[in-house]
């Protein structure tokens, strides 16, 4: 570590999904393992995306939509993404009416997430079903302008509430997707500037290797983490455990298919331009 200590010319800025989906993979960072050359930033998805874009972070979870947009100027850390393969629990659409009856009706979508938002726009669509979308912050179906037809909500929000008191309908956008592909979906992978990447690829290495021991230590404390976010978003440790177990930290080829099908259908229903290629870093010997 002494030798990345001496390239280190200003602290390593880091970014941190500012939900409990997070934890197992900053487990060990939180427990022990982060250098001080490293500061964490926490904050929702969608700034995460900005900051990185700005150059405000040099590391950072981005939603996989995000990555679209910034194609040409990200690098993917390997093995590192936040998916599921059926039920993801945090990511939902609530809402009054069936789906296929939310043409014309008022569709509220979180301004935390590209990828989810994004991903709702696809399935509406591809069933030809054209709502009036807003986009809002949402913490609770009191805090949102003139009660919505439907609204998309994500993260700890998602998890705390107990939103079939207040809408008949609940839709999990993981199971829509694994229902329509098959596959599993991918909401944020760890992109670096390839710029930054390019002149401290050392530094890279040392943090996509950290991300990778931390990640490791905290899949085997799954408990002690669920116990942490039972307080965290008022829920018992049983359902965090089954929160956990939804979700996959590992970018692994089902991930990548699953990511290269959404971006894919992205282009097709012409919601971006041009096909995406996901570009990896490339560790180095440090």
């Amino acid at each position: 570590m002494k030798q990345i200590d001496e390239l280190i010319k200003r602290p390593v800025k880091v970014g941190r999904i500012s939900f409990v989906n997070v934890d197992p993979v900053y487990y060990g960072i939180d427990h022990g393992l982060k250098p001080p050359w490293i500061d964490i930033v926490s904050a929702p998805p969608s700034v995460l995306n900005k900051m990185l874009s700005t150059g405000e972070l040099d590391i950072s979870p981005v939603s996989s939509v995000a990555y679209t947009e910034h194609a040409d100027e990200w690098i993917v850390l390997p093995d590192l993404c936040i998916a599921c393969s059926g039920d993801v629990m945090s990511v939902v659409l609530v809402s009054k009416y069936p789906f296929n009856e939310l043409h014309d009706k008022n569709v509220i979508l979180t301004d935390e997430s590209a990828s989810a938002a994004k991903l709702l726009k696809l399935f509406f669509l591809i069933k030809k079903i054209t709502p009036v979308f807003q986009e809002e912050s949402i913490k609770d179906s009191h805090n949102i302008y003139k009660k919505p037809d439907a609204f998309l909500v994500i993260g700890d929000t998602a998890l705390e509430k107990k939103w079939g008191m207040d809408y008949k309908y609940i839709w999990d956008l993981g199971k829509m997707w694994k229902e329509m592909t098959g596959l599993p979906f991918v909401f944020s992978i760890w992109a670096v500037g390839k710029n930054f990447a390019d002149r401290q690829p050392d530094i890279v290495s040392s943090v996509s290797s950290l991300f990778a021991l931390s990640k490791k230590t905290g899949m085997e404390k799954i408990g002690e983490i669920a116990k942490s976010c039972s307080k965290k978003i008022t829920k018992d440790t049983d359902f965090c455990i089954s929160y956990y177990e939804k979700l996959c930290y590992d970018l692994g080829p089902l991930q990548i298919s699953g990511l290269n099908t959404f971006f894919d259908a992205l282009v097709n229903a012409e919601m971006i331009q041009n096909k995406i290629n996901l570009s990896f870093f490339k560790q180095t010997s440090h």
